[in-house]
C-alpha cells in the first residue's frame, strides 16, 4: 500500500508540475524503496529507470566536505589551517580576509566573499586553479566566520585545496576517498562518462505550455567541487546509508566520530535551514532532526537528499525539470508524515507592519543575478534578474517571488515557508538580506 500510494503521488505530481521524469529512493529502517516515473528525455521517450543517471547538483558539496574531513582526520589538514598556507597564490579583494580565511570557513559557507563566482570554460586538469586565479575581484561582504552565506565559490576553493594537499585532481581524490570505498560504481563527473549510459536530460518550458529538453550540460569542470556529480538512485542510497548509519562495503571515507561531527551545528543560518555543519545543511521537519542538502542545476535538474538520523530514514529525489523542487518537497513531506508520523506543517507568526517594508526595497546583488525588490501591498516582490552571460545560455527567467516579512524578520512565502530573513544592523542589515541561504547586498 505504501508503494502504491507514493507511486500515485509521484505520477500525479510529475504531471501537474511539468516534470518529465523522476526517481525516488528511500531508506526506511531495514527496507529500501525505489520508484520511478516518466521519461529521461522528452524527445526520445526513454523511460526513467533505477539505472538512469541524474545530475545531483549541490549535494556534490557534501562529497567535497567528506574528502576534506578525511584529510583532516588523517592529519593532512586542520580545520584552522589558513587557506593561504595551502594556496599562497590566493588573492581576494580584501587582504585581511586572505590572511584570516580558514578551512572551517569554507566548510561552513562563511568565507564572507561573494558566493557565486563566474565559471570558466575548459575541461583540463587546471580548471580549478584557473578559476581560483580570478578571485581577486570578489567583493568581501563580511569577515570570515561571522555569517553563513551559501558559497559555491568557497566550495570551489576547497576543491582546489584538496587538489594541492592530495597531489591529485579533485575528481581523482573523490574517487579514491569516497566513491571506491562505498562501491559507488554509477557515479561520475565527466559528460563523456555519462553519455554512454542511461541518463536524464534537463528540461525547460517550451512553446504552448510544453516542456522541452535543454541543449546544454549545465556544468563546467571548475564547478565539479560545488555541483558536478552525476549519479544513480542506487548510488545515492549507498551514500545515504554511509552518512546515516556508517554503512560501507570497504574502508569508510571517514571514521564514526568524524561522520557524526559533520552532522553537528557549527554556525547558525537563516531560513530555509537552521544551521550549517561540515558542510551539511541542518534543520527540522516537524520534530525530526534533518541533515540535508539537495541540488539545482539551473532549474533543469533538481534533487533532494536528506536523512533523519533519529528516525532511521533517508530520502533522495532526482528530477529533470524546474518543477522538481515542488515535487521533491511533496515527496519528502509525504514520507515524514506517512512513514514516521511526523507533521511538517509550520506555525505562523505575526507579520511585520506593512509601513516598515519600504526600508527593505531596492536592488540586491548576488553576483550572477540581482533582485529588484519592491513593495506590493503588504508584501515584498523579489524579481530575480540574471546577468547577461546567464541569459545568453538560454536559462529561462524565474517568476517573481511574493514574500511577506514576519515580525521575527523571516521572509516567508504565501504558504508560510521561510526562505530567508532580514539581518540585524550588527550583521550588516538592512543593507544585507539573507535569501536562499545567501547574503545579498543592496546596491
Amino acid at each position: 500500500m505504501m508503494n502504491g500510494d507514493l507511486q500515485a503521488l509521484l505520477d500525479e505530481s510529475a504531471r501537474e508540475l511539468g516534470v518529465p521524469g523522476a526517481v525516488i529512493g528511500i531508506i526506511d529502517g531495514d527496507q529500501e524503496h525505489v520508484l520511478t516515473t516518466g521519461v529521461a528525455a522528452a524527445d526520445t521517450g526513454a523511460p526513467v529507470t533505477e539505472d538512469t543517471l541524474f545530475q545531483i547538483g549541490s549535494t556534490s558539496k557534501t562529497f567535497t566536505g567528506t574528502v576534506a574531513m578525511h584529510l583532516i582526520e588523517n592529519g593532512l589538514l586542520e580545520l584552522d589551517t589558513r587557506v593561504i598556507d595551502v594556496l599562497p597564490e590566493l588573492r581576494l579583494a580584501d587582504e585581511t580576509a586572505v590572511q584570516t580565511l580558514r578551512i572551517r570557513h569554507l566548510l561552513t559557507h562563511s568565507g564572507g566573499f561573494l558566493g557565486d563566482a563566474d565559471e570558466l570554460s575548459g575541461w583540463g586538469d587546471d580548471a580549478l586553479a584557473r578559476n581560483i586565479a580570478t578571485y581577486g575581484s570578489l567583493p568581501q561582504f563580511f569577515a570570515p566566520g561571522t555569517i553563513a552565506s551559501y558559497s559555491n565559490a568557497g566550495m570551489r576553493l576547497l576543491g582546489r585545496v584538496i587538489e594541492v594537499v592530495t597531489g591529485e585532481t579533485f575528481e581523482q581524490a573523490v574517487q579514491r576517498i569516497v566513491l571506491d570505498p562505498l562501491g559507488m560504481t554509477e557515479t561520475f563527473f565527466f559528460p563523456w562518462d555519462v553519455i554512454t549510459r542511461p541518463h536524464a536530460v534537463g528540461h525547460v518550458p517550451g512553446a504552448g505550455g510544453t516542456i522541452v529538453p535543454f541543449p546544454l550540460w549545465g556544468i563546467t569542470r571548475d564547478m565539479n567541487a560545488e555541483g558536478g556529480i552525476v549519479s544513480s538512485v542506487g548510488d545515492q542510497l549507498r551514500y545515504a546509508g554511509f552518512h546515516l548509519r556508517g554503512e560501507t562495503g570497504g574502508t569508510a571515507p571517514v571514521g564514526e566520530a568524524t561522520r557524526l561531527r559533520m552532522q553537528q551545528p557549527q554556525l547558525s543560518a537563516g531560513p530555509p535551514v537552521e544551521a550549517i555543519g561540515y558542510p551539511w545543511l541542518l534543520t527540522h521537519r516537524g520534530e525530526a532532526r534533518v541533515v540535508m542538502h539537495g541540488g539545482n542545476i539551473a532549474d533543469i535538474q533538481i534533487s533532494e537528499f536528506l536523512f533523519a538520523p533519529d528516525h532511521d530514514l533517508a530520502i533522495t529525489v532526482l528530477t529533470n525539470s524546474g518543477g522538481g523542487k515542488a515535487l521533491g518537497s511533496r515527496i519528502v513531506d509525504w514520507c515524514f508524515e506517512h512513514l514516521r508520523g511526523v507533521s511538517t506543517s509550520s506555525a505562523g507568526l505575526e507579520l511585520r507592519s506593512p509601513d516598515r517594508l519600504d526600508e527593505l526595497t531596492g536592488t540586491y546583488d548576488a553576483g550572477q543575478w540581482h533582485y529588484d525588490v519592491t513593495r506590493v501591498g503588504d508584501a515584498l516582490e523579489f524579481a530575480m534578474v540574471f546577468s547577461p552571460h546567464i541569459i545568453a545560455l538560454g536559462i529561462p527567467p524565474r517568476p517573481p517571488m511574493r514574500l511577506r516579512v514576519r515580525a521575527d524578520g523571516a521572509l516567508i512565502t504565501d504558504d508560510d515557508q521561510a526562505v530567508g530573513r532580514t539581518l540585524d544592523p550588527s550583521e550588516g542589515g538592512p543593507e544585507l538580506l539573507h535569501l536562499g541561504l545567501r547574503a545579498v547586498r543592496r546596491r
